[in-house]
């Protein structure tokens, strides 16, 4: 991540673009539901105000690594100790949905704290701490004063019962502005540690003045964490100065990034907090992994980098992923499994603060209605910026760059690619046209409450939709799915950017992947279109089935097979062949079996053995549709013209299919141009009298 990092501080220097400075002890406070806590003059608690998570996230604090946070500071153990047999855990149990009655019965307890050693000692630590960092703050302006106040009333609380004392006297007085999930784990805890063997609470505490108010700025404010950096940053400027020797500061060594002679990083690199990821350590390594020790370097010698570097670096990753900039710079993609996410930083080299959406436009994905978020419209920006508008020349480099959560603690590079706005406007062209190759195909979505249904059709989707629709493996036709691994979104990005046919094998990989998770929902599609049963599926397995004949279309485009051609191939023929033997199968159970339909209709039962062996299942289905055929030249009445009217469609894609010589195996391209054939029938039809052909109404 260091080398991507590196490119875009230099891009964002290079443009002249001032960055926040960030230090690296400035951190913020995760995303839990927490409590500003409300400090008076002597130290103790007389204030409290409930934040949720998303409130918490947005604030700041101060840490050395991970230890000894301020001013938010984290409840590890509840008030009280109750194991899992305590009988208030029973009583409370007992309460259904009455959180009042709940929190009476929790706070008229007397109990006494639940205080050892580790919490009297983190305590004394963190006053320490608190010590050290209260001269920084001594001249700040009255903007600011909250900060220095805040820091002399908690050394005043030295004694960390009396603050807990105090603090759980506030939140009985508070208790009606607390929510009750909430006070239970800050009392007696709500999440079981199996290996300590303990409940635990885990709540962030934000300390702050309790008569705030009287302040310009207040501790609990993101207005604070500039000052605080500013702060950090001159004195560790002042610290490192050193007298010079032989031309360079005294410990100065070379960059490995830069090839510059710096005062380099040796205790921690950054971790600034980045979208959909978290907190991202740019470089992360134990020092207590046997194999780190072999060249005798370990932590941050392994790659040397300058302190200055590694905090530019923070500073150009925060300013990139900024909320403002979001499908601008920065999107979240689909990671290997259903429901992880990526961050995809996507940026024009020399013009990083142009807004055109690249990031959106490489990143993004399609609601699951299919109704917003189109690949086209994210496309026009940046192809109006380039050919219209010319704010972007062809020859502008695009970087970007994918992250993801290898493991709770590790972050790393899965992607990195560079290309011109050049490229990237012919691939999306490109693609859009691809995306056009799909038959006539068109599902019934349901509307929201009091809202009519809406039929779709496939549309061009975003390269990451694909990735997506990779990550399910359907089921016992389509009745449900299992989560596996999906497609790696670069060797989607392979195929999208792929303008002279250079990845073939690539889009063949894709295909096969892609028929092997989704034949079974479309063979159960086809079959429920067939028998006005489509409301048994759902939403999503609907939207599934549209994203799947898309990327049929495309990966057939991409092989050179085009829609005026497969069309009218032997495969397209087989599959609609399949199609119409459904429908004459259905039409002669209405009427001849009195409305009792089999579970599979005939050429639905075929459909798998087409896909292996063309020749056999059509041989097979011709020694058994005579009867049907024979019915309709029997039957005079009125309400057997669909199936008439499927015995003559019948006959000619059999005439289409004598001229031309089936194969008893199929390639991959081939079984996806059955399924579309089979798919790319109309479904509930009757014939026109005008013209013989299916009504679509």
């Amino acid at each position: 991540m260091l080398n991507e990092g590196y490119h875009l501080y230099k891009s964002l220097e290079r443009c002249g673009i001032s960055l926040t400075r960030r230090h690296p002890d400035v951190k913020e406070p995760g995303k839990k539901d927490g409590l500003i806590v409300g400090l008076d003059k002597t130290g103790k608690v007389t204030r409290l105000e409930f934040r949720k998570r998303d409130d918490i996230a947005k604030l700041w604090t101060t840490a050395e690594g991970n230890q000894n946070s301020f001013p938010v500071i984290k409840l590890q153990r509840p008030l009280w100790e109750a194991d899992q047999n305590d009988p208030m855990r029973k009583k409370l149990a007992g309460i259904k949905n009455d959180e009042p009655k709940k929190k009476k019965l929790l706070l008229q307890q007397n109990r006494e704290l639940n205080l050892t050693n580790t919490e009297a000692d983190w305590w004394k630590r963190l006053h320490a701490r608190v010590k050290k960092l209260r001269p920084l703050y001594e001249e700040a302006s009255e903007l600011y004063r909250s900060l220095p106040q805040l820091m002399d009333r908690f050394l005043e609380a030295t004694d960390i019962e009396d603050f807990l004392q105090s603090f759980f006297k506030e939140l009985k007085r508070s208790q009606d502005d607390v929510p009750y999930p909430l006070l239970e784990n800050i009392v007696i805890g709500s999440k079981w540690d199996s290996k300590k063997r303990e409940f635990r609470a885990e709540v962030p505490l934000v300390l702050d003045l309790s008569d705030w108010e009287k302040y310009s700025t207040r501790v609990a404010s993101p207005k604070m964490e500039c000052f605080v950096s500013e702060c950090l940053l001159k004195t560790e400027s002042a610290s490192k100065k050193s007298k010079r020797q032989n031309g360079t500061k005294e410990g100065d060594r070379i960059s490995a990034l830069s090839g510059e002679t710096m005062q380099l990083e040796d205790d921690k690199f950054p971790n600034p907090k980045l979208p959909v990821l978290g907190n991202v350590y740019l470089f992360s390594v134990n020092d207590q992994t046997p194999c780190q020790t072999r060249y005798s370097k370990t932590s941050t010698d392994i790659f040397p980098v300058g302190r200055k570097e590694a905090n530019a670096i923070q500073d150009g990753l925060i300013w990139i992923t900024d909320e403002e900039r979001y499908e601008k710079t920065w999107y979240p993609v689909p990671g290997l499994k259903d429901g992880e996410s990526n961050l995809l930083i996507a940026y024009l080299e020399d013009k990083p603060n142009l807004n055109v959406n690249q990031a959106r436009l490489l990143g993004g994905v399609s609601s699951a209605n299919m109704s917003e978020a189109r690949f086209e419209e994210a496309a026009a920006p940046v192809i109006r910026a380039y050919r219209g508008e010319r704010i972007i020349k062809a020859n502008d480099k695009v970087r970007f760059f994918t992250l993801r959560q290898a493991d709770p603690g590790r972050k790393q590079i899965v992607l990195h690619r560079n290309c011109t706005v050049a490229d990237i406007v012919e691939a999306a062209e490109a693609w859009q046209e691809a995306g056009k190759n799909v038959p006539p195909f068109t599902l019934l979505f349901p509307g929201k409450k009091g809202e009519k249904g809406k039929v779709l059709s496939p549309r061009c989707p975003f390269p990451a939709d694909l990735v997506r629709l990779s990550q399910k493996q359907w089921l016992r036709r389509g009745e449900r799915f299992s989560s596996v691994p999906g497609i790696f979104l670069g060797d989607l990005y392979d195929v999208f950017f792929d303008r002279e046919n250079k990845k073939m094998r690539t889009v063949e990989i894709l295909l096969e992947i892609t028929l092997r998770r989704t034949v079974p929902l479309l063979v159960g599609i086809g079959e429920a279109l067939h028998k006005d049963e489509i409301k048994e599926f759902s939403s999503d397995a609907r939207f599934s089935a549209l994203l799947a004949v898309s990327a049929f279309s495309i990966y057939l485009h991409k092989v050179g097979i085009r829609k005026e051609n497969y069309m009218k191939s032997n495969f397209f023929y087989v599959g609609r062949f399949l199609s119409l033997v459904d429908t004459l199968h259905l039409e002669y159970c209405k009427y001849i079996r009195k409305g009792n339909i089999p579970p599979q209709l005939l050429g639905n039962a075929h459909l798998s053995l087409a896909l292996e062996n063309p020749t056999s299942a059509l041989a097979r289905l011709s020694q058994r549709i005579g009867v049907y055929q024979a019915w309709t030249r029997k039957e005079q009445d009125e309400n057997v013209r669909l199936a008439r009217w499927a015995v003559g469609e019948i006959g000619k894609v059999t005439a289409e299919l004598a001229d031309k010589e089936l194969s008893s195996s199929t390639t991959d391209a081939e079984k996806a141009q059955i399924l579309l054939g089979y798919l790319a029938m109309p479904r509930k039809s009757t014939p026109d009298d005008s013209n013989n052909s299916p009504n679509l109404n």
